[in-house]
């Protein structure tokens, strides 16, 4: 079984990858970028501009379930499949995911390939940092999201690694969500209602028994991912802790995927089971709009 969890590299070991890249075991840089709805820049455009060299650009919102009226859902492993052939990713290719932000929707591209079977795969610490390290950046203009030929890629089927709504429920209802550690990666004040959500047409606050670590707190003060010792005290702080049966959650399973990472980090990767950390995919956006008023807390956890 493929393993899921994703190692993070800084810029001079990313360097040092790519140094060693083959024909046969090539590295790819994936520019994974994405804005809140609320946000006027374009990852795609920003992509077309500067990059990394070599790389493709996935994106999130295209590469999705089109028939789910929540945003950017995971696809099924046929249409992922169709997307990353169409990028030239073959499945021998190492991997390594950066956004523009830093670290902020890369490591949901890298969670999304993880879960289909992708084999090695990075995330880069971070593009902000590497771009001051004085490493290279294309800015030729492209047109394209890639310039790798077409490759014929099979995704896996998974059946570990997210949560649906009727589980959580289900979870919630019977109250053996106690036996779980729920985190959401929300703002605080969107955890507890003090804050409106950025769709407006959703209320704010939280499922009842989950614990907020706002994504932003796995961060340094220049957006990396903190070191595993920090990360620790971060995790600890919260409440978070290791061998427990663990859940993420944020507004739509973006930033989810931060604390996924970080929890990965920190050695907390696993339960005492053995199993992984899921990922609620649908996270508020879904809750929010399904689940009954009783099912929507506020205030503090």
């Amino acid at each position: 079984m493929t393993k899921r969890f994703t190692s993070v590299l800084s810029p001079s070991a990313f360097r040092a990858l790519v140094q060693a890249s083959t024909p046969e075991s090539r590295v790819i840089p994936v520019d994974a970028t994405w804005y809140m709805p609320n946000s006027p820049s374009n990852g795609y455009t920003e992509f077309q501009n500067a990059r990394l060299p070599g790389s493709v650009f996935f994106d999130i919102e295209k590469v999705k379930d089109a028939e789910s009226p929540y945003p950017h859902m995971l696809p099924s492993a046929e249409a992922f499949s169709r997307a990353i052939s169409e990028l030239g990713i073959r499945r021998t290719d190492k991997l390594v995911f950066y956004d523009k932000t830093g670290v902020f929707s890369s490591p949901r591209a890298a969670w999304t390939f993880g879960l289909f079977g992708h084999p090695e795969i990075y995330i880069l610490n971070h593009w902000p940092f590497y771009g001051k390290s004085g490493f290279p950046v294309d800015t030729n203009a492209v047109q394209n999201p890639s310039a790798l030929a077409p490759s014929l890629y099979e995704a896996s089927n998974f059946s570990k690694g997210v949560i649906s709504y009727e589980e959580l429920l289900e979870l919630v209802k019977s109250g053996k969500l106690a036996e779980y550690q729920l985190i959401d990666a929300r703002s605080a004040d969107r955890f507890t209602a003090k804050a409106p959500e950025p769709r407006p047409e959703l209320p704010s606050g939280h499922v009842p028994g989950a614990k907020s670590l706002p994504f932003q707190k796995v961060w340094s003060a220049d957006g990396r991912f903190l070191e595993k010792p920090e990360m620790v005290a971060v995790l600890d702080q919260a409440g978070i802790v290791a061998n427990q049966k663990t859940i993420v959650m944020c507004g739509s399973g973006v930033t989810a995927c931060v604390l996924k990472t970080a929890l990965d980090i920190a050695g907390y990767g696993k339960d005492s089971s053995g199993d992984e950390i899921v990922v609620y995919d649908g996270s508020w956006s879904e809750w929010a709009a399904r689940a009954p008023k009783e099912y929507i807390a506020k205030g503090s956890a």
